[in-house]
């Protein structure tokens, strides 16, 4: 009504002559330049929606011209209500043109407008909050989905919608694999007794939890029973019923009915060319890829082929000739999933090298997806799905280097399993770089960054600490708000992480480098010696060798070392079947330096100690270990080695020592002596016990060149949180989140600190990586729990061999020979788990430490100089005197 009488006040104005006349003039004044002239921003902006929705082909560009063409902001809550109407439905276009990413930040936009206007009237939950949470799952960060739909029940009073919000949390956590949490939201939506559009969307949505729990036979019966109730009376019932048929389609395939699978696919299809015949098009493109993925799975190629392209056409993908465009190619899960099946199509046709291009683009789609994503534990979740892509991609290359024996597939071997480890790392890496080098002191977005992560440190510490769950909900609200501001800090200064998935290995230090990658079926490695691969190695049966590796790790190490002293050649032998399992096929040389990027399991493992010749001694000495014949280190991934540029220019040495003596922690017996040690080698600031507070840890890793902190060290709460123990106060991994300077190198002479849960895909998320991840080029660090008497005497040792080598590998290497060599109370403190622990992880650097001042020597000196002046002066002057 309110539109009407607005329309019918502007056209008597024109009619009549008011302010402007037609007259006799050719230049027509629009209605839009009417309400500009009289200053009328809310009814401007209703009527260049109106004149949106009257061109849906054309309503996302009407809608961005008409942001640029307001003159001014909003000032009134009218004018909030209607720009609020503006953004949200700018939106809603580019969603139904495809364009996800652009619809997420008109959303994002407007749930921005909505907070700092307090434009409350406004139904924020339905319009913005719900799409917004849509897209995000689409995407597949399930994380920031949830987030939002959580804020949507906040919002809202109506149980219809909050029965449909259920639904969609619904998807969420099926997504996540929680289908506890999922069949407990839909439960609660279905008690809410809404209408019937939202009770099918409910249904929907369970047919499709019921099929991942392989509960087929209920899954069949919910849906069909759903699409009984319904009937497509217009669009909006039309796209109920269509989701309907996608399910049941989706179960039908599963049960490998796919002729029944397709008669429910081309139902759905037959809905949206009925009711949405230019709109829908993520939908319409989704039914194209199952349409395809039947055709594959009975084999006929030809038919998937071509469905699978007319999901690449419908997404824009393509050029009017069918040529794919990477330029076009956007983060996007169904892309993946196309490019997936059209690899599949491919190598089941004999075409290998198109199935591997397929794959490539696959993880290139991938890639810009994670661009997308905020939480680290998102992009640690894709990095496991993706990894699974990665081994198709390796298998191809492998066995096409098999064939030709051309060496561009072993460098795509490499490339590919880069891509499998450690991204999350790299672009904490990158991005921590490329923000310092823009020197943002004054920028008010990086302020705002910096406080954000201060205030999500200080909160999760305090519900780590506290167990506050009142405390989630704000910790949730920062993050949210922390993942727009460093959206708007990419954007602003272009640091969003590279896709660029080259390696130079002619960068690469000239020695021996190998590279592990543990897929779910077979095992590779790649070895790469003076800068070029010399070959790539197969084990087949992925699941014995990881077994394998994880079995001699628990039984030896993770337990302590009764397993090791009660059977040394039970040890011996396990400890040769590894060898011979992941490395003696290498052929490495004596004297040789290597670098390991492990993979999996492999990372709880130190070569150091494994045995490299069959022959059992009762002399543990003399057994033949790895560090013996190589000087051995390891590295997260090549990318991350090769990314690390940061070199701090502050103080030499700082050591924070804590014995823990008046805790109710086990008293570290042997710290004192280990500082007292060190001390003897190194200048620098030491701190004991009391000494020993957080303020006083940030001040120096600000401004060390070489950091050693010895404590207690261990995985805190149900998410095994690295933490280093400061006595009163705890350091947890999440702390370094907001950390810039880093010195170059931190020695952890505590537990486990190279330990952590293993992020299939990504790492073990250790305290030694979160170290790297803000800028230290390395780290020494243990993986598994101490000896308190080893750790002292060789850190204490390491630093002697660094004054004279000045290369921390290799004094590493010497100071665990040196205990090897030395004197035992026990011939069983030479077992590994005495010394192996600690290892190095990143950048082989020099390192030059400042040795400290020998008062005595020094006094000495001066006394004798001292007394030769004096002798001097006096037997000048008897000299002058006779």
């Amino acid at each position: 009504m309110r539109r009407q009488l607005f329309k019918f006040v502007v056209l008597i104005l024109l009619l009549h002559g008011g302010i402007f006349t037609f007259a006799q003039s050719d230049k027509r004044f629009s209605i839009l330049d009417t309400l500009k002239a009289h200053n009328d921003l809310t009814n401007w902006i209703y009527e260049q929606l109106d004149r949106a929705n009257s061109q849906p082909k054309a309503a996302t560009q009407l809608i961005i011209k008409a942001q640029k063409q307001a003159w001014r902001t909003t000032k009134n809550a009218d004018e909030h209500f209607a720009w609020l109407n503006l953004l949200s439905t700018l939106g809603y276009y580019q969603l139904l043109d495809g364009n996800i990413l652009g619809s997420i930040n008109s959303y994002e936009n407007a749930l921005v407008f909505f907070r700092k206007n307090q434009v409350l009237s406004y139904n924020i939950a339905e319009y913005v909050l719900k799409p917004l949470s849509n897209n995000y799952t689409r995407l597949g960060d399930y994380e920031r989905a949830l987030y939002l739909q959580k804020q949507g029940i906040a919002f809202s009073t109506d149980k219809n919608e909050i029965a449909a919000i259920y639904a969609n949390m619904g998807i969420s956590y099926r997504s996540m694999g929680r289908l506890t949490d999922a069949y407990s939201v839909l439960n609660k939506g279905l008690s809410l007794k809404p209408n019937p559009q939202v009770t099918v969307m409910l249904k929907n949505i369970l047919a499709e939890v019921l099929y991942d729990d392989e509960k087929f036979g209920e899954a069949a019966a919910v849906i069909n029973d759903n699409i009984k109730q319904q009937k497509a009376l217009n669009a909006e019932t039309a796209y109920w019923l269509m989701g309907a048929y996608t399910t049941s389609g989706n179960i039908y395939q599963k049960l490998d009915q796919f002729k029944l699978a397709n008669q429910q696919y081309f139902k759905a299809l037959q809905l949206l060319n009925h009711y949405f015949l230019q709109t829908r098009v993520r939908e319409r493109a989704n039914l194209y890829t199952k349409i395809a993925s039947v055709y594959a799975s009975q084999l006929e190629l030809q038919k998937a082929g071509i469905y699978a392209k007319k999901t690449l056409s419908t997404l824009g993908i393509v050029d009017e000739n069918g040529q794919i465009l990477k330029s076009r190619i956007y983060g996007d899960n169904m892309l993946v999933d196309v490019f997936l099946m059209l690899s599949k199509t491919h190598l089941q046709s004999n075409e290998p090298n198109l199935a591997l291009n397929y794959i490539d683009l696959s993880l290139l789609t991938a890639d810009k997806i994670r661009n997308e994503f905020a939480a680290d534990k998102t992009k640690e979740r894709l990095q496991g799905d993706l990894k699974k892509i990665v081994e198709q991609g390796i298998d191809i290359c492998y066995n096409l280097y098999q064939k030709t024996g051309d060496g561009s597939y072993l460098h795509h071997i490499l490339a590919l399993a880069e891509q499998s480890k450690a991204r999350t790392l790299l672009d904490q890496i990158q991005a921590n770089q490329r923000l310092l080098s823009k020197n943002l002191k004054k920028d008010s977005n990086f302020l705002k960054k910096q406080r954000l992560e201060r205030e999500i440190s200080y909160l999760e510490k305090q519900l780590l600490e506290k167990a506050d769950p009142t405390l989630s909900k704000t910790i949730d609200d920062l993050k949210f708000d922390l993942s727009l501001v460093n959206k708007t800090l990419a954007k602003q200064h272009q640091y969003l992480p590279t896709t660029d998935t080259d390696i130079d290995l002619k960068k690469l230090p000239p020695h021996r480098f190998i590279e592990y990658f543990i897929g779910q079926h077979n095992t590779y490695i790649v070895n790469i010696n003076q800068n070029q691969i010399v070959g790539v190695i197969k084990i087949a049966n992925a699941e014995k060798t990881k077994l394998a590796i994880g079995n001699f790790v628990q039984t030896y190490f993770h337990q302590g070392p009764a397993a090791m002293m009660n059977d040394p050649e039970g040890f011996f032998t396990a400890s040769h079947h590894i060898y011979r399992l992941i490395f003696a096929p290498l052929k490495v040389k004596n004297k040789e330096q290597i670098t390991i990027i492990p993979d999996g399991v492999l990372g709880y493992l130190s070569f150091d100690g494994l045995i490299s010749k069959p022959h059992f001694s009762d002399h543990i000495a003399n057994w033949p270990f790895l560090i013996k014949s190589n000087l051995v280190d390891y590295a997260f991934s090549i990318k991350t080695l090769q990314a690390q540029n940061h070199t701090q220019t502050g103080d030499e040495f700082s050591g924070l020592f804590l014995t823990h003596s008046k805790s109710d922690k086990a008293e570290l017996k042997y710290m004192e002596k280990e500082a007292n040690l060190i001390r003897e080698q190194v200048a620098g600031k030491f701190l004991f016990d009391g000494e020993v507070q957080l303020k006083d840890f940030n001040e120096l890793f600000a401004k060390s060149k070489v950091m050693h902190i010895g404590t207690h060290a261990y995985l805190s709460g149900s998410n095994n949180e690295p933490t280093l123990d400061f006595g009163k106060e705890k350091f947890y991994l999440f702390e370094l989140a907001n950390k810039t300077n880093a010195p170059n190198l931190i020695v952890l002479s505590a537990c486990q600190t190279a330990d952590g849960v293993l992020a299939n895909g990504e790492g073990i998320i250790s305290m030694a990586r979160g170290f790297n991840a803000v800028g230290s080029a390395a780290t020494i660090a243990s993986l598994w729990n101490v000896n308190d008497e080893a750790a002292a005497t060789i850190t204490a040792s390491f630093y002697r061999y660094l004054k004279k080598h000045k290369n921390p590998v290799v004094a590493l290497q010497q100071a665990k020979l040196n205990w090897m060599k030395s004197e035992k109370t026990s011939n069983s403190l030479l077992l590994p788990y005495y010394w192996d622990s600690l290892i190095y992880i990143g950048k082989n650097q020099e390192i030059n430490i400042s040795e400290p001042t020998n008062w005595k020597a020094l006094l000495i000196a001066i006394f004798a100089s001292a007394a030769v002046g004096l002798g001097a002066f006096i037997y000048t002057k008897r000299k002058s005197m006779n």
